[in-house]
């Protein structure tokens, strides 16, 4: 019985487990103090490359700064590429298919420089 049923598990798993016959290349190291480094190239034209590290954010918080690359060919033939860093300032992707933000109107510039130079200060409480 117990035979039956590992043989069963294993017939599972290998059934479930991902088809990795279209990967070209892989790579992957971690280090002692938290700095990685994977890479994987597929046979479709897919590529990933990240680079990550352990760092101080504050006293108190612990963080990751992650800089890394993907790309893939789309269903109309053109490679996407998107490059990336992540970190406590968040994720900031680029890449030449992606959109970008209009130009902050000058109104809203001028606003922001008026702030800068007169902050606001609330009145003291009176008791």
């Amino acid at each position: 019985m117990r035979t039956l049923l590992l043989l069963a598990l294993f017939a599972v798993a290998a059934w479930a487990a991902p088809d990795t016959s279209d990967l070209i290349s892989q790579e992957s190291n971690v280090e002692y103090n938290g700095k990685y480094h994977y890479h994987y190239e597929l046979a479709d034209g897919s590529k990933a490359t990240q680079d990550g590290l352990l760092k101080t954010v504050n006293a108190e918080h612990d963080g990751e700064a992650v800089h890394g690359k993907y790309s893939f060919v789309s269903d109309d033939g053109q490679t996407y590429v998107v490059s990336y860093t992540a970190d406590e300032n968040g994720y900031h992707a680029v890449g030449d298919h992606l959109p970008t933000p209009p130009p902050t109107p000058l109104s809203v510039l001028k606003t922001l420089e008026y702030l800068k130079l007169h902050p606001y200060n609330p009145p003291e409480k009176q008791n």
